[in-house]
Order: structure tokens, then C-alpha cells, then sequence
């Protein structure tokens, strides 16, 4: 991250967790005034101390567990093609949220209540307190996870890099972002999740598929030489057979498979380069 897209997220991230607030300080405290109502109704219920400590110290530990939803919400992200490992994960995770909120509720309000020199009782119907709030507390972490999951989706959708166009290709680099002139690339990796780019002995990071970064080459010398590899044609030295599969051996002196699948393609490329050049 950049120095400026650093300074930027410093106010994000209290944007964030202010929101959060927000949110959870009107929930339950619409909650605490239905509450109210229907025992002012309905002449049954706790005094006010009870229900405004017992809000407060829910409303509190749920902005505690946020913390801990995000945090999981990283580690099973709600996207196609992972979501058995998703609806695991976050079965697992609505547990822990419930136990983690009512444990929290507990060590609050122990200590509150005897400053108040009132004494709450919770060892007897813990266990049965914690499957009644699994109950309620599966709608709250499935409610933080989807608005978790919509924020995150709208952030990457606001911060991705425009199109790229022109002889320049925009790559991340460890302290920030880089632009690369199409001359100094020699070759473009395809990994899982990103494109490494090699330009001059180092390394880059690029978050585009591959036929994305075609499109964005395709001004430019490149050819797709296989589903995991576009190089820079300029920078080619040789294509030889190495035990009888063509490879691509660049000027820098790494090689790289040709596929046969790509084959026409790349050669056609070439072909065309040569005509012109000629």
C-alpha cells in the first residue's frame, strides 16, 4: 500500500468501525424501547436497570464480535466456486460468535451488577441461555457477514484500476503500485489469483486474468504463449525443442513453455511481426 492509499485508510478504517457503531447503538436501542413497551403493556418484565444493563452490555459485545466475523470472513470469503468450505466455515464461526457474545455479556455484567450491589446469577442456565441466544445470535452473524461481504465487494469494485491503455502497464509492488513501460516486461505468469509480472530480474503482482491483461497488452509485442504464459516477443531469444516440447528461452535466460494449444496463435504473432518488419 502506497504512502497515500495509506493515509486514506486510516480514516476508512474509523469510518468503518463508527458505521458499525452506528448500526448496533440504533438496533438495539430500538430493541430496548420495544422491550420497554410491551412490559409497560404488559406489566411483566425486568426493571429498567436490568434491561438497559443487559442491552448494553449485548450491544457491546457484539461490536467485539464484529471483530472476530471480519477476521473469519477472510479466511471463508462468501465467492463462487468455494461456497461448501463457506457455509462450513461460517456454521463453525456462528458458534463461536455465540459463545463469544454470551461469555462477553457475562464477564460485563458480573461485575456490574455487583457494583450496583445487585447479583447476577449465570452459572446455573448458561448452557441454556447459550442455545437460546445460538437462536438469535445465528440472525446477527448472518447479518454482519452479509453486510461485511456487501462493504468488501463495493470497496474492490470503487478501488479497481481502471482499463489501462498506451505502452504502460499499472503492477503492485510491496510498498505500493508501479507503472511498467512494455518494454521492460518480459514475460506475464499466471498464478490462482493474480499475474506475476517479470520485468528486469524483479518480480510484480497484477490482479487481472490473463485474458484481461491481453486485451490490456495487446498494443504491445505480446503473444499468449500458453494458458499461463503471454511473453514479450521482443525479448525472445530462441524456441527450441527440450525433450521433444518446444520452449521459449528469452534474452534474460529464463525459458518458458509453448503449448500446443497456443501454438498457431504465437506463431502467427511472430509470422505477422516478421511481414511487417519486412
Amino acid at each position: 500500500m502506497s504512502g497515500a492509499n495509506s493515509g486514506r485508510s486510516v480514516p476508512r478504517k474509523w469510518l468503518e468501525a463508527a458505521g458499525w457503531v452506528v448500526l448496533v447503538t440504533f438496533l438495539w436501542g430500538a430493541d430496548l424501547l420495544a422491550k420497554m413497551s410491551e412490559r409497560d403493556q404488559s406489566g411483566i418484565g425486568k426493571d429498567d436497570f436490568r434491561l438497559i444493563s443487559e442491552q448494553v452490555t449485548s450491544a457491546i459485545a457484539v461490536l467485539i464480535m464484529i471483530l472476530f466475523v471480519i477476521r473469519w470472513l477472510k479466511l471463508f470469503p462468501l465467492k463462487r466456486g468455494a461456497w461448501v468450505p463457506a457455509i462450513i466455515g461460517h456454521t463453525v464461526g456462528s458458534i463461536i460468535f455465540a459463545f463469544g457474545h454470551q461469555s462477553l455479556m457475562v464477564a460485563m455484567r458480573i461485575p456490574w451488577y455487583e457494583l450496583n450491589d445487585l447479583h447476577y446469577v449465570w452459572r446455573e442456565p448458561f448452557v441454556n441461555n447459550l442455545f437460546v441466544e445460538y437462536q438469535k445470535d445465528i440472525k446477527v452473524y448472518l447479518g454482519i457477514l452479509l453486510i461485511a461481504s456487501a462493504y468488501q465487494l463495493y470497496c474492490r469494485s470503487r478501488d479497481a484500476e481502471p482499463p489501462q491503455l498506451g505502452d504502460r502497464l499499472m503492477v503492485q509492488t510491496g510498498s505500493g503500485k508501479s507503472v511498467l513501460r512494455f518494454d521492460q516486461i518480459d514475460y506475464l505468469e499466471g498464478a490462482r489469483n493474480y499475474v506475476a509480472v517479470h520485468a528486469e530480474g524483479r518480480e510484480y503482482i497484477v490482479r487481472e486474468t490473463m485474458t484481461d491483461l491481453m486485451q490490456q497488452l495487446s498494443a504491445g509485442p505480446f503473444a499468449r504463449a500458453h494458458r499461463s504464459f503471454i511473453v514479450n516477443v521482443d525479448k525472445i531469444a530462441e524456441i527450441r525443442s527440450v525433450d521433444s516440447k518446444p520452449r521459449i528461452f528469452l534474452k534474460s535466460g529464463k525459458d518458458i513453455p509453448l503449448s500446443r494449444g497456443y501454438r498457431d496463435k504465437f506463431n502467427a504473432s511472430i509470422y505477422g511481426r516478421s511481414e511487417q518488419e519486412e
